[in-house]
């Protein structure tokens, strides 16, 4: 009885350790995305903002 006890121990640790890693995991993409996202638009901005001050010219 004990040796299944400890077993089922052992399984939720592992499964909460990889949900954990998964969890992060996810936030992480979630969060470079959105950032990424945000930085692009804003060098895309500096980049037609140049573009616009030699056209002037």
């Amino acid at each position: 009885m004990i040796p299944v006890i400890v077993g089922g121990f052992a399984v939720a640790a592992f499964t909460l350790e990889i949900m954990s890693g998964a969890a992060a995991a996810g936030a992480g993409y979630g969060m470079g995305r959105k950032y990424g996202r945000k930085i692009c638009e804003a060098v895309d901005n500096i980049d037609l903002n140049v573009k616009k001050m030699f056209n002037k010219e």
